[in-house]
């Protein structure tokens, strides 16, 4: 901190990868509520591929989601960062120089009605991270004191970083709206990313067999040795319905969990699912694809449809005492330093591995 400058990532127009543009910004001062932090790792997430490529400026019509900021450029994107405090504000009481801490990706407004509802989620008038305030992809960030929680003992910043947005939001799923129990069967799609496989573990914490699909045979055996029961794969829609089927005794599913938006997957998720069961669409491109049902789908399978978005603090909290006890972890796919920040983007934009796709800003 010598010279007041430090390394970040910064994007000042939507596009391909180039647009990622890495140079020295001065390191940002704490006022009297904040912390500043030494960021140690920090992710790269589906939500920075989509920031980057103005996909959600398209879909809202630049006025952002409901109750948040626009997005505004220039931006430093990575809602997923950990690291040491190296400074805290005057009126700071739950943190001191030294300590590590975790980048909360969803704060709440206390005072929001949305809060005090239960829905702290839904939190308004919120700077989230790498959306209305700049994110974690640089050497130091500063947030106020209630935008961070304390990472437990035994936790990496490595482990804390990398699944700080997919496994507290797929809590929340699996928990909270599907409410997932003991002897169930959820199908979950996108099963090599980082949302897939959170809900992949919760589901087999809650007791529920799981079934996760590819496009591509290498991958299968990488997903079964994350826990899941059975892998089908998609490029033949009709034999991994069978599959399905013959694991569930003609039954078929009790949860969807589709993080793809991928058409075929929705209409294979609707047909495997059993009368009573639920379908969670999370995520996709962003695009304004209708959802392939019918109303007389409702009537005949009596079928539950939930909406999800981000996470509450205890969902957070959750994440990190999990964490601490070994019984969740995060599978890290590589670890890459700033500069490769435009790689980093390709790797998960194009799905090449199964895992996080970490940065560390001091390498």
């Amino acid at each position: 901190m010598t010279d007041g400058m430090m390394k970040a990532v910064r994007i000042f127009e939507h596009g391909d990868t180039d647009v990622l543009k890495v140079d020295k910004y001065p390191i940002p001062k704490a006022t009297e509520n904040d912390v500043l932090v030494k960021v140690m790792a920090t992710g790269v997430s589906g939500w920075d591929i989509k920031y980057r490529r103005g996909d959600f400026l398209k879909h809202f019509n630049e006025s952002g989601l409901p109750g948040r900021k626009k997005f505004p450029l220039p931006q430093q994107l990575g809602r997923e960062a950990s690291g040491i405090v190296v400074q805290s504000g005057a009126q700071v009481t739950r943190f001191k120089p030294g300590d590590a801490v975790l980048g909360l990706v969803h704060p709440q407004n206390d005072y929001c009605i949305n809060t005090i509802r239960g829905l702290g989620n839904l939190s308004t008038e919120i700077d989230y991270p790498g959306h209305a305030a700049f994110g974690g992809n640089a050497q130091y960030i500063c947030r106020p004191e209630n935008y961070w929680l304390p990472i437990p003992k035994g936790v990496s910043y490595e482990q804390a970083a990398a699944g700080s947005w997919s496994f507290p939001t797929s809590h929340r799923i699996i928990v909270d709206r599907c409410m997932v129990s003991i002897g169930d069967t959820v199908f979950i799609t996108g099963t090599a990313g980082g949302m897939g496989n959170a809900a992949v573990q919760w589901a087999r914490l809650a007791g529920a067999s799981v079934i996760g699909c590819t496009r591509k045979s290498e991958k299968i055996a990488p997903l079964k040795s994350l826990g899941v029961d059975l892998v089908v794969n998609t490029m033949d829609s009709s034999e991994a319905y069978d599959q399905i089927m013959e694991l569930t005794h003609g039954e078929g599913i009790d949860h969807f969990i589709e993080f793809t938006g991928a058409l075929p997957l929705l209409e294979l998720g609707l047909k495997a699912l059993r009368v009573g069961g639920t379908i969670c669409p999370v995520g996709g491109d962003m695009n304004d694809q209708s959802l392939p049902f019918k109303v007389m789908d409702f009537t005949k399978k009596e079928m539950t449809v939930l909406g999800i978005r981000g996470s509450r603090l205890n969902d957070q909290r959750i994440y990190l005492e999990q964490l601490a006890t070994g019984k969740i972890s995060v599978p890290i796919a590589a670890i890459l330093p700033l500069n490769d920040i435009q790689e980093a983007h390709r790797m998960v934009e194009n799905a090449e591995v199964v895992g996080k796709v970490l940065l560390n800003p001091w390498l």
